[in-house]
């Protein structure tokens, strides 16, 4: 691997890279595509994708692009794609040699490399991917997401090489299914056949699968609603957010029956091979309080109702296989009675990946990778999906020390509870295997306008830990690339995180003057707005279910929090600022003199009443680095302001506040 500051930006980062003697490339060259060999309809389009995203040519002169396609690829990808591709850039040229799956990740690649303003030098690359599995779920019940937005995020997908766009199609709040044999099941809002179709046909046409899942048998209120009878009790619509009482009921052939024709449905419109069938938060009290469930299960030797749902998720899983597919289910469906060849999602915790393993299940892990969690990038890319379970552990440890998390620890304490069961060794034989990793975006604090923003200042470094080596992972370098990016990513695939941001933030009433205070703020992290206060405490008690969540399904999303981004790149900035400070730097000490004056000078505007505190904080953290800097502090003034400017305010964090608690204490043990 080449040191990656002589190259432009790229992620996620290729396998090797050499770089070549000679003089750097033409900057803005044309690029004139020709083909060798294979020619196909979806590498012309794929090519004129490239042509659109680069920046408009600085000389007439073209740069000859051969592609050389050595095979012609299926109308829809699979999981065990060959998609290595070979990239040779000179002055005289480029060659792109592959399968047509690798020349669109190399299409991808080159789009990188010349999609900027800065010079390419002479290089030879040589990648593929770690895992064939690298997917992104978005969940379209609890916020119907429209077509246009997800063709965006397919363009998106396709720049940073994910290959899996998962769709949870239904949950308690909607169904988006555009159901044939059941029209009473789809939501006022879903998606037309048509959609579907063109949305399965836009992302094959860029290397990327489409995994449809129908969540059974729990998170099924909107079923229910439509269908009474499929369930043991009547249910009441819901708008709200968390696990449900609502569930089918698994004792009734007809209920089996909707739910195979269903799948059935699923597999006419999706050609993917894995259909997924959820299965996971399965409350237990619709069944265990039911006189004729309970007789049931006690004709059929069934002890519980854990066992009441493994038999109905095999009953599931086995229609799936007749169909020539393979089911998919969250961890909790596994079971020894589980067929063999489904594939486990696995979501609590990172020990769920092993149980799932050891069982002989392939496995898609999850767990570290919860983007509505507001974690910061750099968290996310430290698990490695492939990582020894050891490792992994260790790293969602670390989390609950993590200052930026204390406000949360309690509740990543909770979650140590699902390692019951842990698997420390795996076999030696009968194993399943890692087929790759899904980052998840669950959309109780997503809508289409907040789609772009919660995903794509993060997503690239998930892809990159899904595709490049186990040794690629410089958080520093990370960061340096991810920035540049998402800078170019409105050109290249229309999403604007960082522009998103800001118009929103104008739009719930941040005046521009504050700009600097919400640059230094963060959402709470891990479930902490989802939850609320009460509900959290209740949480961790084990009594949540009667408690009301501030947000439902009906909720404005309009407020500054919905359009922070969840991690301050102006904290992080800082952090290296206070470094080089600590070392001596003069420039540095000037830079935080000018972010002091900022803070200080805060003006007194009209502003949400929310931010009110927070402002009044930043102000006087302004004022006390000014102190510092000038010598008329005493010692630990500004680590004690800082450390309680951290705490939270309502569902906001000042991030810089942490930045500046962790300068200070160092300031002082320097000092001696």
């Amino acid at each position: 691997m080449t040191t990656t500051t002589k190259l432009p930006p790229l992620m996620p980062m290729p396998r090797t890279v050499r770089l070549l003697d000679g003089a750097a490339l033409p900057e803005r060259p044309a690029l004139a595509p020709e083909f060798a060999r294979v020619r196909t309809p979806r590498l012309e389009r794929a090519a004129q994708r490239l042509l659109d995203r680069l920046p408009e040519p600085a000389s007439a002169h073209a740069l000859p692009l051969v592609i050389d396609c050595d095979a012609a690829a299926p109308p829809h990808p699979d999981l065990e794609e060959d998609e290595s591709y070979a990239l040779s850039v000179t002055a005289e040229g480029i060659r792109l040699t592959g399968s047509e799956w690798g020349v669109l990740r190399g299409l991808a690649t080159l789009a990188q490399l010349f999609g900027g303003a800065g010079p390419v030098p002479p290089l030879n690359i040589e990648d593929a991917p770690r895992l064939p599995w690298r997917g992104l779920m978005l969940d379209v019940a609890r916020h119907f997401i429209p077509l246009r937005d997800l063709l965006r995020t397919l363009d998106a997908m396709e720049l940073v090489k994910l290959d899996v766009l998962h769709l949870h199609l239904s949950d308690d709040q909607g169904f988006r299914f555009p159901s044939r044999r059941y029209p009473r099941l789809p939501s006022a809002e879903h998606y037309a056949l048509e959609e579907l179709q063109r949305l399965v046909a836009a992302a094959a046409d860029r290397g990327i699968r489409v995994v449809p899942e129908l969540d059974v048998p729990g998170h099924v209120t909107s079923w229910l609603i439509a269908h009474p009878e499929w369930g043991n009790r009547p249910a009441q619509p819901s708008r709200r957010f968390g696990v449900h009482r609502e569930c089918l009921d698994p004792t009734r052939g007809e209920v089996l029956t909707a739910v195979k024709t269903l799948f059935g449905e699923l597999a006419e419109v999706f050609p993917d091979r894995c259909l997924h069938m959820g299965g996971d938060e399965v409350h237990p009290e619709w069944w265990s309080q039911d006189e004729r469930i309970r007789a049931y299960m006690e004709r059929e030797g069934l002890r519980d109702v854990a066992a009441l749902q493994a038999r109905f998720q095999r009953e599931v899983a086995l229609a799936i296989e007749r169909l020539g597919r393979r089911a998919m289910g969250w961890d909790e469906v596994l079971h020894a009675d589980l067929p063999r060849g489904s594939v486990i999602q696995a979501w609590r915790g990172v020990t769920a990946r092993d149980r799932a393993l050891a069982a002989g299940h392939d496995c898609v892990l999850s767990a570290p990778y919860y983007l509505d969690l507001f974690y910061p990038a750099g968290q996310h890319y430290g698990f490695d999906p492939a990582a020894p379970q050891p490792e992994l552990v260790a790293r969602e440890d670390a989390l609950a020390r993590d200052p930026r998390l204390a406000h949360v620890a309690a509740g990543l304490a909770w979650t140590r509870q699902w390692r019951e069961g842990r698997v420390d060794r795996l076999p030696e034989g009968g194993c399943g295997r890692l087929l790759g990793a899904e980052a998840c975006l669950w959309a109780e604090l997503v809508d289409a306008r907040l789609l772009d923003l919660r995903l794509w200042g993060r997503l690239p470094a998930l892809a990159e830990r899904f595709w490049s080596p186990a040794d690629v992972r410089d958080e520093h370098d990370l960061y340096r690339r991810l920035e540049t990016i998402v800078a170019r990513l409105p050109e290249w695939a229309g999403v604007d995180p960082v522009g998103d941001s800001v118009r929103l933030m104008r739009a719930a009433g941040l005046p521009p003057e504050w700009q600097p205070l919400a640059d230094a703020l963060e959402p709470v992290k891990w479930y902490g707005r989802l939850l609320g206060e009460q509900a959290l405490r209740a949480r961790l008690d084990g009594r949540e279910m009667p408690l009301a969540r501030p947000y439902d399904a009906d909720s404005p999303l309009d407020r500054v929090v919905d359009a922070l981004p969840p991690e301050s790149a102006a904290a992080r900035r800082l952090s290296g600022i206070c470094d080089a400070e600590l070392a001596g730097d003069p420039d540095a000490r000037s830079a935080l003199a000018a972010i002091a004056h900022t803070w200080a000078e805060l003006p007194a505007v009209p502003a949400p009443a929310e931010l009110e505190p927070l402002a009044a904080r930043l102000r006087g953290l302004g004022r006390s680095i000014e102190q510092v800097l000038g010598g008329t502090a005493a010692p630990g003034t500004l680590r004690a302001a800082a450390a309680a400017a951290a705490e939270p305010v309502g569902e906001y964090l000042l991030a810089a506040a942490l930045v500046l608690a962790d300068w200070s204490e160092r300031r002082e043990a320097a000092a001696g």
